[in-house]
């Protein structure tokens, strides 16, 4: 491209080394290596990641999807992932709606039926093909702030490993931070979350002489999942899948009460004991939470992977995503570039759907399981919405004690906010408007839900309506409505 032509910059920033790049990468996982390499396709585009860490910390167990292969074929990975991919195929065993387990795999396809992934390994193979095609990548690398150029482009500054200030200055950025959204913290954007779901995770090594070989399972208890997946050196990653309070209420952190409650799951715990199976770190908890950012981009940015959308595990769909969302970036910040800069709106309005039919998905698989229905962890994904945002706030009712102090749906903070919020013949359309304005990050499902609760313990009653006025909702419809 032609010579950069940047505004100046502050005082204050003079002393910083300053470096220069058409197109900045925040975040070296999959989604930022795919539409780094998608963008040194071209051959005229200066291309920088940064990333936190060095690829040297091991990732959890993880699959892959054959439909994934025409993807890696079109970033010039397949032959290099065929060699180096030593897993076994993918199979699971699945304890879901029943009593009894089943094995399943990926839906057949040409290409066969997917594989366990060694994610470390995979990650590094990108970060290799990117730097070797002409990419500067920086690890260890912080952003502390974004600053828009007066004519276009960022300033961004990044701190070292050794604490120094450094600035990037930059035409485009490709936000691929994952869930922390560097982008959207920074721009102060909301983004849409619609479950607390996180994932407590051990890694176990398995004797040398073994017999019994886990294999990835998926087991549904009272208060969540199990997950296991197998790792290379015969390591197994196992995580249960719970909300931040229910782990809180049980102490499930506590390495103790985590293997406890893992020796109780009828297959899951069984195999483990047969296996013998032993667990030397401490449970870590990760977000798994499911999140859509509204405002996808914006002038001379663009979020992709788990920064723009992030997806619960048990759709098995978070990696395909990531890479098709980071090869989506690149075309977006070539377009913004060299062209009208109008591909950003399609690519919002596709997340838009693809996130819509990902959580009539997610509903409908949680929908299966009706073991636990009075179990907090499963009410509040089974719940099914029967309010009409036409009805009105027929009358409020005050009571001495205090709203339920753990509420299924909402914060109690959150519940008491959406009481005072409502009024005589105020009508629950107005009353999410008005909700939503206080509270950014929560979508009108969870909203209408939480106001479900409040009918429900009798804080408040709704207008009567005629049957056949009466519109019934599920949790994946209310959210673009």
């Amino acid at each position: 491209m032609e010579a950069h032509n940047f505004s100046s910059i502050d005082e204050s920033q003079k002393s910083m080394q300053t470096q220069y790049a058409d197109v900045l990468i925040i975040g070296g996982g999959p989604s930022g290596c795919a539409a780094g390499l998608a963008l040194l396709k071209r051959g005229d585009i200066d291309v920088m990641m940064i990333e936190r860490d060095d690829f040297t910390e091991h990732r959890y167990g993880e699959s892959l999807s054959s439909g994934v292969r025409s993807t890696l074929e079109y970033l010039d990975l397949w032959q290099d992932f065929a060699q180096a991919q030593n897993l076994a195929p993918f199979t699971c065993q699945v304890t879901w709606g029943s009593e009894f387990q089943r094995r399943l795999g990926y839906m057949f396809t040409p290409h066969g039926t997917g594989w366990n992934l060694d994610r470390l390994n995979f990650e590094q193979m990108m970060m290799r093909a990117f730097v070797k095609r002409g990419g500067r990548l920086q690890c260890h690398r912080q952003v502390i702030t974004c600053e828009p150029q007066s004519d276009r482009g960022w300033r961004v500054i990044v701190k070292s490993q050794d604490q120094q200030m450094h600035m990037i200055v930059c035409k485009y950025i490709i936000d691929a931070s994952g869930r922390r959204g560097v982008m959207r913290t920074n721009l102060n954007l909301a983004l849409k979350v619609h479950d607390r779901l996180i994932g407590i995770t051990r890694i176990g090594q398995l004797p040398a002489d073994s017999s019994p070989q886990i294999e990835n399972q998926v087991e549904a208890c009272e208060y969540g999942w199990w997950h296991s997946s197998p790792m290379p050196d015969r390591r197994v990653s196992i995580s249960l899948m719970t909300d931040p309070d229910i782990a809180h209420k049980m102490q499930i952190c506590h390495p103790d009460v985590w293997s406890d409650l893992l020796k109780k799951t009828p297959f899951l715990g069984a195999l483990v004991k047969r296996a013998g199976v032993e667990f030397a770190e401490k449970p870590r908890s990760f977000p798994c939470f499911s999140s859509y950012l509204e405002q996808a981009g914006g002038k001379d940015w663009v979020a992709v992977g788990d920064a723009v959308a992030s997806y619960d595990p048990i759709s098995s769909s978070g990696m395909p995503r990531a890479l098709a969302s980071g090869i989506h970036g690149a075309f977006i910040a070539v377009d913004s570039l060299f062209s009208s800069g109008e591909l950003l709106k399609t690519y919002a309005g596709a997340i838009n759907q693809d996130f819509k039919q990902y959580l009539q998905t997610q509903w409908q698989y949680y929908q299966r399981e009706t073991r636990w229905p009075l179990a907090t962890f499963w009410a509040r994904r089974r719940a099914v919405i029967a309010i009409s945002k036409e009805a009105t706030i027929h009358a409020t009712h005050f009571f001495e004690q205090r709203l339920a102090p753990n509420p299924t749906h909402l914060k109690a903070s959150e519940l008491q906010d959406l009481w005072l919020l409502c009024e005589l013949g105020k009508s629950v359309r107005c009353l999410i408007q008005e909700f939503s304005q206080q509270h950014l990050y929560l979508p009108e499902q969870k909203i209408l839900l939480g106001l479900q609760e409040l009918i429900e313990t009798g804080y408040i009653e709704i207008a009567n309506e005629d049957e056949e006025d009466r519109v019934f909702f599920n949790t994946e419809r209310l959210y673009f409505d």
